[in-house]
């Protein structure tokens, strides 16, 4: 028995000093837990399922006629159309995807604007943005550093009281036609804080004019933009603190760029359509699982879109999980695309932006860093009454009694999410609740498993991301076909059942499986051997290739 009480004991305290780890872990998404408003996606990280944003209706969107996307996001103070996410959404679905990038880099800079500029730059700059008189890109990334903004070495100094710029920049969007560019720059020579190990930006806006100092070359499908003794406009926001424009600008793009890559597979597949062959049951098959993608797609930017205008605007992570889901799934349609028939070419482009977007590697981690900190936030009180179990016998019984059952895989089902759906749903949002009481029992896990640490395990973080893109995939679903079922003369078997009924049984298998993953990490998990695999293949190379026969891989 009090071996048995040990075990307890020690295992509350991995999990407090793990939560506690997490919670204080230093991000540029960090943000304290809204007990009034809380976040629907971070949410499902610890068990709990937000139904004030669930329940939201869906709006008609107006979407006005349009020939240029460059005012929608753009108040009509200024000029703009001061669209909502709905209808901004909807508009990025009928853009023609080559224009996406023009459109994005400039939509980007004009959210920056809004969010960190002054009245006076608003009053000046925005209604030229609007208009389409000026076009603006961003100069973020170098060729040597990529996404590691850190090590940038693009600086502004200042000269006579202006600030001049110098350096190069790559992977620009739009570089020669914008006659306006948002330039992060380092500024650490003027820094009054060199005591810091860290390196200071500023974000500066330049206007790009003929005997300006600015070279640009194109590069594929990009521009390579140098700066030679450029002298900048103005700053944007406040100096030293460019870098929060960058957190800005990295997940700005999210709900339209997804949305011009819905719209642009549903282009591709209305196409083509016609030259599909249905006489044999593997295609009609793949023609079923690519309709179930396109749906499960727009269910996820619909429910996106929603939460945005009428739950919560400052949903990063909503945005997050849907740009990987998009991306995910696109990805699956082209495979089916590819088996079907369809040659390669006529989906080249729309796969080759899916291939070098740079941000999707990045994007698992970095929502699961999101995830796991609000929980470790959201779990404060829980870790307090933890770390004293004899102070606290009747939660920690209740603690005890609720791992024995998720231990059992039977877990208490307890949110009645049911309740707020079709009747004809009840299996599913039972489904949907075992998923989601079986991430939080992984979390948990996670935590004692991996104590403080549980922040450098990649590819565990990535599984956690993994089950949360797909709960939230699943909530959307049954939120589009509760609302289908509720507002029309629905037949026994509706499309929109047979849809839920499909996606619901499949997120249930892969979250158990990623689940039980999670479970047992790090130590019956294959990743971090694939990892020295890799490496070995370096450190080995001759020995591999040029003595096969002496070799001994046992």
């Amino acid at each position: 028995m009090s071996l048995y009480r040990f075990k307890i004991i020690s295992l509350y305290r991995n999990y407090s000093q793990a939560a506690a780890a997490v919670s204080n872990q230093p991000h540029n998404y960090g943000e304290a837990v809204d007990k009034k408003n809380p976040s629907f996606a971070k949410s499902l990280y610890v068990g709990n399922f937000v139904h004030a944003a669930f329940t939201k209706n869906t709006k008609e969107v107006s979407l006005p006629k349009l020939n240029k996307l460059f005012g929608i996001c753009v108040s009509k103070e200024f000029g703009g159309l001061e669209l909502s996410s709905a209808s901004v959404s909807e508009a990025y679905k009928r853009i023609n995807f080559a224009d996406l990038r023009e459109n994005i880099a400039h939509g980007s800079v004009v959210k920056c604007i809004n969010m960190t500029g002054t009245d006076e730059q608003k009053r000046k700059i925005l209604p030229q943005l609007a208009s389409g008189e000026c076009v603006a890109s961003f100069c973020i990334y170098e060729n040597k550093h990529g996404y590691d903004i850190q090590n940038n070495e693009t600086k502004a100094t200042q000269k006579n009281g202006k600030w001049i710029i110098n350096g190069s920049k790559q992977w620009v969007m739009n570089g020669e036609r914008a006659n306006m560019f948002l330039v992060l720059a380092k500024t650490m020579d003027e820094c009054n804080r060199p005591e810091s190990e860290h390196n200071f930006f500023t974000t500066f806006l330049v206007k790009k004019s003929q005997n300006s100092g600015i070279k640009i070359t194109a590069e594929g499908n990009h521009y390579n933009v140098t700066f030679n003794n450029v002298e900048a406009d103005c700053i944007l926001g406040s100096e030293n603190e460019g870098l929060n424009c960058y957190t800005m600008l990295f997940n700005s793009d999210f709900l339209e760029s997804s949305s011009a890559t819905l719209g642009e597979v549903k282009n591709i597949v209305q196409r083509t359509s016609k030259h599909f062959h249905t006489h044999d049951r593997s295609s009609l098959i793949k023609l079923g699982k690519l309709n179930s993608h396109l749906y499960t797609m727009d269910c996820v930017l619909e429910f996106t879109s929603q939460i945005l205008d009428t739950y919560d605007p400052k949903s990063d992570y909503e945005l997050i999980l849907a740009r990987l889901f998009v991306s995910e799934t696109t990805r699956s349609c082209l495979n089916l695309l590819n088996d079907l028939g369809l040659s390669k070419k006529s989906f080249k482009y729309i796969e080759n932006s899916l291939l070098f977007e740079g941000r999707s590697n990045l994007l698992p981690v970095v929502g699961a860093l999101l995830g796991i900190q609000y929980a470790g936030q959201f779990m404060a009180e829980d870790v307090k009454q933890l770390r004293n179990p004899l102070m606290f016998p009747k939660y920690t019984l209740s603690h005890i009694m609720k791992i024995q059952r998720s231990l059992k895989n039977k877990p208490k089902l307890n949110h009645y999410i049911e309740k707020h759906l079709h009747p004809s749903l009840q299996k599913q949002a039972l489904d949907l609740e075992y998923c989601l009481s079986r991430l939080q029992f992984g979390i948990q896990n996670m935590f004692i498993n991996l104590g403080p640490d549980t922040c450098y395990y990649q590819m565990i973080l990535e599984r956690a991301n993994s089950v949360a893109m797909d709960l939230f995939a699943l909530a959307a679903v049954l939120h589009r076909v509760s609302q289908k079922l509720y507002n029309s003369n629905t037949q026994p078997y509706p499309t929109e059942l047979i849809f839920a009924n499909v996606f619901c049984n499949s997120i249930r298998e892969k979250c158990s499986q990623s689940v039980d993953e999670i479970l047992d990490a790090p130590h019956n998990v294959v990743d971090p051997h694939y990892k020295v695999i890799g490496q070995n293949c370096f450190v080995e190379k001759n020995y591999f290739f040029e003595h096969p026969l002496k070799r001994n891989i046992f």
